[in-house]
Parts: structure tokens; sequence; C-alpha cells
């Protein structure tokens, strides 16, 4: 057994004998067939099932397959290379986005390169012509992946891009592991610029979709490889994040603080909110960006309505990036929430100068809409602290701002004639604001209370992005329910 192994992950509708020319050219390499072993990795990709009895794996199962493979690969490979086409690049994203997510960083080190051929980074624009004739295609839940600018997708490739990419230092959360994005020429299933995408190492090769895998006559391709094997053959291990390690009890109370990097649910959670009625509560855990089917989004601003940037994984810079109307590539086209925030801001002439605590300002939701959202409302809840970068959060602000959501939600349905009748909402202030989740739900709690008793008519959701907070929220509202139980439940129609 060598002490080096390359892994090799297929595509969509594919297997591993799509590598089997390239493997037989390697094994015949001088240096390579001497330092790596050969390894694939298969998972399936069936076009349709009709088998009742056997479920399509999506992108989140094969990445944990594919985590399981390699834990069962012997640890005398100390160095990996992953070399993926098409679709298995995303499922090694997915992996990697994964494994940070969970703080797993330290058990990513051994990988030490992944080279990427055809993958649709930016997603593919043929297999929305194609599922609209095929479908084979439409019954593959793999396959929905692969449309253009799909949230999933696009937080797995930020996560990709800070923990691993960019990143400087092997710690939980982080894994500095090159990856080379290589796009065929004359491919017509991913576009070049979507296979490059934000990847800044990457590079043309010759043929299509299929065929810029294989072996040809020029040796471009075996060339290409062989430089990035000897790199990770010869590049040092990444060094461990230069901080003092937190002691054992601070890492298990934060163990599990971490971003929920899929779209959990829970509920609907039948609640008494008076003596006749009832409500419908919902608790959302990861990216915003995957949120659908929800009138009203909330967030949470400054004072100034001066948004979070776009690359921020802040919740207003969440939102407004989620907003956002992309090109091919991923590029910013329309900045719809952002503009139409500051638009809202200088109508109302206060640009530059601080609105009152709790205001509420309404834009329309941009791309969110394609997801069932219909607005997104901005509550300005917290406030900068002159001379630092820090911010203060009152409970009036929280109060307040809960309070004028639903004011304005049922102005909005009156004078605009909207259909609204869900309202998501995070726990305000609990970020930079500094105040603690708890007494922000307190807080928001009180105030839906109230609203609530007099019109029934709302859904309400929660939504947090990280998993601590995703299970707060799952426990308060559970025993929320019982204190209105007792209270009302014997009453309740």
């Amino acid at each position: 057994m060598r002490d080096a192994a390359i892994v090799f992950v297929h595509g969509l509708f594919s297997s591993s004998a799509t590598w089997a020319e390239l493997q037989e050219q390697l094994s015949a390499t001088p240096g390579i067939a001497q330092e790596f072993d050969l390894l694939s990795f298969d998972y399936a990709t069936p076009r349709a099932s009709w088998n009742p009895l056997r479920k399509m794996p999506n992108i989140d199962t094969v990445a944990e397959s594919f985590k399981s493979y390699l834990a069962d690969q012997p640890s005398s490979h100390a160095r990996l290379v992953i070399v993926t086409h098409s679709q298995g690049g995303l499922v090694v994203q997915r992996f990697l986005s994964r494994m940070l997510a969970e703080g797993r960083g330290w058990e990513l080190a051994r990988i030490r390169r992944v080279v990427m051929f055809a993958c649709p980074n930016n997603g593919s624009e043929l297999f929305l012509l194609l599922r609209r004739g095929l479908m084979g295609v439409t019954r593959n839940t793999q396959e929905r992946e692969l449309r253009p600018l799909q949230a999933s997708v696009q937080e797995t490739q930020r996560r990709v891009m800070t923990g691993v990419v960019h990143a400087q230092y092997l710690s939980r959360d982080r894994c500095p592991i090159p990856v080379v994005s290589y796009a065929g020429e004359s491919d017509n299933v991913v576009s070049p610029s979507s296979a490059v995408s934000v990847f800044p190492d990457s590079a043309v090769m010759p043929g299509d979709h299929f065929s810029v895998i294989k072996p040809r006559g020029d040796g471009r391709l075996l060339r290409a490889l062989q430089g990035n094997l000897e790199k990770a053959l010869n590049e040092a291990f990444p060094e461990k994040e230069a901080v003092v390690e937190a002691p054992p009890q601070a890492q298990s109370d934060a163990s599990g603080d971490y971003f929920l990097p899929d779209h959990h649910m829970f509920g609907p959670v039948a609640m008494p909110t008076s003596r006749y009625a009832t409500t419908q509560f919902f608790v959302h855990g990861g990216p915003l960006e995957q949120l659908s089917d929800i009138d009203v989004i909330v967030s949470s601003e400054n004072v100034y309505f001066q948004p979070s940037q776009l690359y921020k994984f802040t919740t207003s810079g969440s939102l407004r990036r989620a907003g956002a109307v992309k090109g091919a590539g991923g590029e910013i086209l329309d900045d719809v929430v952002g503009d139409g925030l500051k638009e809202w801001v200088r109508t109302h002439g206060r640009y530059g100068l601080p609105l009152p605590q709790g205001t509420v300002a309404p834009t329309t939701s941009g791309a969110l809409a394609e997801k069932n959202v219909s607005r997104i409302y901005h509550a300005a809840v917290v406030t900068p602290v002159d001379g630092t970068g820090d911010y203060t959060v009152s409970a009036h602000a929280i109060t307040r701002a809960t309070h004028n959501v639903f004011q304005l939600a049922r102005k909005e349905r009156h004078e605009l004639g909207l259909s609204l009748a869900s309202v998501c909402l995070p726990l305000l202030g609990s970020g930079r604001g500094g105040m603690t989740s708890e007494r922000s739900f307190d807080l928001i709690w009180d105030a839906l209370m109230q609203e609530l008793s007099n019109d029934s008519s709302w859904s309400i959701h929660f939504a947090a992005r990280r998993e601590q907070t995703f299970e707060l929220l799952k426990e308060r509202l559970k025993a929320k329910k019982e204190e209105n139980e007792a209270r009302w439940g014997g009453d309740v129609a």
C-alpha cells in the first residue's frame, strides 16, 4: 500500500467506469504509479427510480456516504487527492462544508488537493431545458441542485471559500486545502464561467463535458493532473491555529453553536394564543436563503438602516444576498433588497440619520419571490456605539419592532391588497446587539401574545442559523405550549 491515494468521484448519471481510461494512463505514468493508490467512490445516481422501496439519495446523503467512505480508508494514506467530475465536485464541496460545520476541520488535513473537472458551481442551464422534456431527469433529486443558482449550493460554496480555499490555518472550522477547477472549452452542459466560478485557481482544458476527463494525444490532461499530484506530495501540511486552545469545558459548551449547513424545520406546533384560538408556530434552522413559502421575513438592522454587506453571514447580509438578482456567473446584477431599503430611507428623509428604535421598513423580496416570499421587513433594533464597532440594543426596541411588524403587515394587507398570513422572525438583537437569545425570545414572545390575542390569523415562524439557537427555540416553544395549554387549553375550540 502506498502512502498517498487519489480518490475519484464521478458525476450525475455516471459511475466509476467513467474514470477507466484516465486511471489506466495514470497507472502507466512513472512516479504516479509508485506514489499513489487509485481509488473510486461510487454512489447511486440513476435517471429515475420506480422502486417504492428504494429512495433516490440527495446531495447531502451522498456527501455523508463519502464521509464514511473516506473514514474507512487506511490511515497509512497520509495524503489524499480528490479528483471529481461534474456533480462529483458538488458532492465533495458539500462534504467539506458539513465537516467544517460540525467542527471537524482537523480531520480534513490529509486532503492535500481537490481537482474538479466541469463542476456546475453556478448550475447547468442545459438541465433546465432537459427537465422540461425528460421525466427521468425531473424525478432525480440530485439534478435539482445542478440547476442554476441553487441556494444550498451557494451556501456550501461560501463556506468552502472561507473555510478551505482562503483558510490560513487548521482549526475545528477551517482547513487550508488547494482547490483547482477546470472547465471544458466546448462544454455545453456546464459553461466555463460556471465551472470556474469563484475559485481563483482555475483553467480551461480541451474537450466537452465528458471528453474533458479523457486522455488526449496532446497530453494536456495528464500534465495538468501530474502537476497537481506533485504539489500534493510536496506541500507542507497546514499549521494549526496560532492561538491558545480553549479548555475542554469551554469547547463542550460551544459544541452546538455551529452554523447549520442545511435547512431544518420543527413544527407545526398548534399553540393556544387566546381562550378560543390557536396559532401555528414553526422553527427553522439553517441558512436564511433556504427559507420558502413565508409571506414576510423580518431582518434585524441598525437604526441607520445601513444593510449588512453582501458577503457577511448576518441576517441582514444573508437576506440581502438571497434577494439579489444574479447573473450566470453568480455576480450581482440587481441588489433589490439593499437598494430598496436605501430608497425607503431617502424617501422618508432620514438618510444618514438614525431612526427611532423599533422602526420597520418594507422592501420587496427580489429573487426570494421565486420561493413564495412576498416581503422583507427591516426592523431597526441595534444602535452603533460611537467610536467602536459595537452595538447596543434595548428591550423597548425589540418589543416595538415586533408590534410594528404586524401593524405594517395589516396595513399592507389593506392598502396593497397583499395576502399576508405568515411572518418569520429572527431573535432580534441577539447577534452583535449582545442580548442573549433567551431574553430576545421572551421579549418577542410577550409582544406576539398581545398581537395574536387580537388577531390569530397568522402563522409564526422563528429562524436561527446556529444549531444551539435552533435547539433553544424548539425547547422554548415546547415549554410555551405547555404554559398556554395550562392557561387556555380546556377552552380552545
